[in-house]
């Protein structure tokens, strides 16, 4: 299980400890209920997603129906196991989760759609509007996670002085490549901040592709679609410019303008896009509505406090230290999803 950090973190998250931190933290007071039964559409881009999901369903006492992605992800098979041993120690839970896994057929996606009153639809917009063809019942809700991107903000002078570099460098692969950049959380540019920026710039990089080594190898296919995605883009944006690599591991490229349509676009594999900032105001442009998170590394959260309120972005949901972008929270994409998950019960006493 060690080989996957995703259901290691998983796993860390689940802790009782953990647990009761969420409780406190996200849980609403007062008298609640589960709102039923939660239908949970898992995306194919993070094989953990769906468990994570399935457990805000259990923690705020529904029943869930979980469909789980066609890819066959090992991690799905790990965790699986781990639930059928659970239920054979506990088999009171048998009734609260139905896991199921079927290729995109839009009569049982129907089905399971009319027994439920919430449905958690993950996987992006095209994933959102096919499902919602499937009808809810009146009082049924939807919680929908659409496309997103995120960017992360390195400070060059802290990353210089950093003494723990081989840990940074694990976290920002962690953050990225470890779903191949295809998470809403992964980072698809790196916005530097500081005095020398040319310098850790230049130390970054190659150090970064020593560290993924043999964990990240690009197919073909994947440099051939990179580069083919940055002529495209190239075509309408001149400030773009591709940064030489002594191979296909990585694809860098630099841009002077720092445009939210350009990240929103980037769908690739190992495309990493630097831009440099003279002042944290200048990321403003990132921070349209389909800005998840900004994985930090070096900034001081008081700038950063500053510059929400002065930016007033209509995006931006999460601010995480770096090595952080994929830890699941009850609240996510900025929904209360233990509040979304309950419903509360008026009791007045005479």
């Amino acid at each position: 299980m060690r080989a996957y950090s995703d259901v290691v973190s998983l796993a860390f998250w689940c802790r009782p400890a953990s647990l009761e931190k969420l409780r406190r933290e996200f849980m609403p007071q007062g008298i609640t209920q589960g709102r039923g039964v939660a239908f949970h559409i898992a995306p194919s881009n993070v094989a953990v997603n769906f468990a994570f999901s399935l457990a805000a369903g259990l923690l705020t006492g529904n029943a869930n129906i979980v469909r789980l992605s066609s890819k066959p992800f090992h991690q799905t098979a790990l965790i699986c196991d781990a639930l059928k041993g659970a239920l054979a120690q506990v088999p009171s839970m048998a009734g609260s989760l139905c896991l199921v896994q079927y290729p995109h057929d839009a009569a049982l996606t129907d089905y399971f759609s009319v027994l439920c009153d919430t449905r958690l639809i993950w996987g992006g917009d095209r994933t959102i509007s096919e499902v919602r063809r499937s009808a809810l019942r009146p009082r049924a809700v939807d919680i929908a996670f659409a496309d997103r991107y995120s960017f992360a903000v390195i400070n060059a002078d802290a990353w210089l002085a950093a003494p723990d570099k081989a840990r940074l460098l694990e976290a920002f692969y962690n953050d990225t490549l470890l779903t191949a950049q295809q998470a809403c959380t992964a980072a698809k540019m790196v916005v530097w901040t500081g005095e020398r920026t040319d310098e850790a710039r230049a130390q970054f990089w190659p150090a970064f592709r020593d560290w993924c080594g043999e964990r990240y190898v690009p197919l073909p296919a994947t440099a051939v679609s990179n580069l083919a995605w940055f002529c495209a883009r190239t075509v309408n944006d001149p400030t773009l410019r591709r940064i030489a690599q002594p191979d296909n591991r990585l694809f860098l490229a630099q841009t002077d303008a720092a445009d939210g349509a350009l990240l929103a676009d980037h769908h690739q594999s190992g495309v990493f896009i630097e831009y440099v900032a003279q002042d944290l105001l200048d990321i403003a442009p990132l921070c349209g509505e389909k800005c998840q998170t900004i994985v930090t590394f070096g900034v001081d959260p008081e700038e950063f406090q500053r510059f929400l309120a002065i930016a007033k972005p209509r995006g931006v949901d999460r601010v995480v230290p770096l090595g952080q972008s994929m830890q699941f929270s009850l609240l996510w994409d900025g929904y209360p999803l233990a509040d979304m998950l309950t419903r509360r019960l008026t009791l007045i006493s005479y």
